[in-house]
């Protein structure tokens, strides 16, 4: 275990509840994490302290989640979640428990998680406490719901969700009556906030083995489920047949623009407007932010562009996100290296290494990079209207990007005066 330190920087907290006489262990997704080697983010401890006890050890808290047991502490400049050992009623709205009982029997806790590979409690040497055969799990690269999956799906029913997250993040298989119940229950799936879902879906999209996620999405009937992506169902069979799964999706408005490419692909490039509008509607169903609509529809474009030009050329670079270009001439040129035919018909040739000197090529960058200004060009031509300098800007603006002139103050007035009508 090469990844222990956050393990080791928390300690300290389960010192402290033991030497004042209550248990408490490491839990959840971080001791997963941990025995699998893979990098470790938040390091949660459950006990068997209540919350005023936890506090009273803690003066540096913050309230968090009180009514579920949980105290967030401050500790070393880090913050750390301390849950009291908790059992569950009945959920009426298949997310939200209607009570929680505090308990102090770790069992019990654990027994309400989702997953059996998820349901590990560690003491801070390292003891591994599993009542449901997680590290077997672990080691078989499979995904059980602890105890019976129908109740685990049917109190919280972004399990589901999780569950095939879980299979594209760790390349792991749903163990056969886990898969089987998220089927029989993924209607429930309405009932949850689609800002979670969102999350989820994100995640998959971004892991390891995002062929596996998807094809569970497909196959566990969860995609009917989930807003607008019912009607593409075919185009993620699609991308499933014509991709391939050694090839990761960089992140995941990338991956929403290569859905959104394929359904332009398929309506045989009818419409741009229409698919950009597709976009939108899809990002304003599954509420997701004006930054996300912004970076799907601009690796939208650059596929699109790419679909139909060989090269790319300077005027048609300019004004683009650099990164994103090369995310996607990178992701060309891999599917084409593992012999994806729909990749070698429709992107006829494709160079990376292309894109870095050309952006280097470019003679300015934006339009503030111009060597005038609107002042300039009032004093040296003074048009009577005066709405049509920012048009002049914008002529110059493409005249040095398309090299007809060069960036010099002096030629730009000349240029202008010799090309612009006014």
């Amino acid at each position: 275990m090469t990844n222990s330190q956050e393990f080791i920087k928390a300690a300290p907290i389960i010192y402290t509840l033991n030497e004042a006489g209550y248990e408490a262990y490491f839990v959840g997704g971080a001791v997963r994490d941990l025995l699998l080697d893979l990098p470790i983010h938040d390091v949660d401890i459950a006990t068997s302290a209540y919350p005023a006890e936890v506090q009273s050890l803690f003066p540096r808290h913050f309230d968090v989640g009180l009514d579920h047991g949980t105290i967030m502490v401050w500790f070393e400049g880090e913050t750390y979640e301390i849950t009291t050992f908790r059992t569950e009623s009945t959920y009426q709205d298949y997310r939200r428990p209607d009570n929680v009982t505090f308990v102090q029997n770790l069992e019990e806790d654990l027994l309400r998680r989702d997953f059996t590979i998820n349901a590990l409690a560690m003491t801070p040497d390292h003891q591994i406490v599993d009542y449901f055969d997680g590290q077997k799990d672990l080691a078989n690269q499979v995904i059980r719901a602890v105890g019976s999956p129908h109740d685990r799906f049917n109190e919280d029913g972004l399990r589901m969700m999780r569950g095939i997250r879980f299979a594209s993040q760790l390349d792991f298989a749903i163990e056969r009556e886990t898969f089987k119940a998220i089927k029989d229950n993924a209607s429930i799936l309405v009932h949850i906030a689609i800002e979670r879902i969102t999350v989820e879906m994100n995640k998959l999209w971004i892991g390891v083995n995002w062929h596996k996620g998807l094809s569970y999405f497909l196959s566990t009937d969860l995609i009917q489920y989930v807003p607008i992506l019912a009607d593409y169902k075919h185009v993620f069979s699609d991308l499933l047949d014509l991709t391939s799964d050694r090839v990761q999706l960089p992140d995941e408005n990338f991956a929403w623009a290569l859905l959104f490419w394929r359904v332009y692909e398929l309506s045989g490039h009818k419409d741009i407007t229409m698919i950009q509008q597709q976009v939108r509607q899809f990002v304003k169903a599954w509420k997701m932010s004006n930054q996300s609509q912004k970076e799907i529809l601009a690796y939208l474009e650059i596929f699109i562009y790419r679909t139909d030009h060989t090269e790319w050329k300077l005027v048609d670079i300019y004004g683009r996100n650099q990164h994103q270009i090369e995310l996607v001439e990178t992701f060309i040129a891999l599917q084409q290296e593992n012999a994806q035919v729909l990749f070698k018909t429709v992107f006829k040739s494709n160079n990376p290494q292309v894109i870095h000197e050309l952006f280097k090529a470019l003679p300015i960058n934006s339009l503030r990079d111009l060597a005038i200004n609107g002042q300039d060009i009032i004093r040296e031509i003074n048009p009577k209207n005066k709405r049509e300098i920012g048009q002049m800007l914008k002529y110059l603006e493409q005249a040095v990007v398309k090299e007809e002139v060069i960036n010099d103050q002096l030629a730009l007035l000349a240029y202008l005066k010799d090309n612009y009508q006014i």
